[in-house]
């Protein structure tokens, strides 16, 4: 029987990597939005925390939910990469990409109570409860995080900080973006 895995230590890198890594997964999200609508041939807008039309709306169900997706399957994907790295070795930086994937969707759907969001707005117009995805993705990302962080023995500081500094920048990206503003692409 093998020992124990040592219990994960934040590298000095560790901590001022995660803004930088929190500004991608939040670009790469909202470029999915964007890079969907622009393919199906819609002028879109795009910014730190949303993308959308520039005006009117989608010609079809299909291509709403396809657009509405698209953030979140990025994210899902950069979830599932990341634990699969975590699952052959130790990585700081692959934990705090499955990490953010898990909050920026649990944000989401605590945001989507009053406001639903992506997945809330597909599983809407595939006919399903409002929930029902969103729901299901965080029980997912939370699974996959879970069990990553039992196997890497995270312990419960290191995953308290990392909700402290990703809420703060989640924070800062949600009150700047409507100061920085919408850029706009035809």
């Amino acid at each position: 029987m093998s020992a124990p895995a040592e219990r994960f230590r934040p590298s000095a890198w560790f901590w001022p990597i995660v803004p930088v890594v929190a500004a991608l997964t939040w670009a790469l999200h909202e470029a999915a939005h964007f890079t969907a609508g622009k393919l199906l041939g819609y002028s879109m807008w795009v910014s730190m925390n949303g993308s959308g039309l520039v005006e009117g709306t989608y010609a079809s169900t299909t291509h709403s939910v396809l657009v509405a997706m698209a953030g979140p399957l990025v994210t899902y994907t950069q979830a599932v990469v990341a634990w699969a790295v975590l699952r052959r070795r130790r990585s700081g930086l692959a934990y705090v990409v499955l990490f953010l994937a898990l909050f920026m969707r649990l944000a989401a759907f605590a945001v989507g109570i009053s406001h639903p969001n992506d997945e809330a707005r597909a599983s809407l117009d595939l006919g399903f409860p409002v929930w029902l995805i969103p729901s299901v993705a965080c029980v997912v990302l939370l699974a996959l995080t879970v069990s990553r962080a039992r196997a890497l023995r995270v312990g419960w500081r290191t995953n308290v900080l990392l909700y402290v500094v990703v809420s703060v920048f989640t924070a800062t990206i949600v009150l700047t973006d409507p100061i920085v503003g919408r850029l706009i692409a035809s």
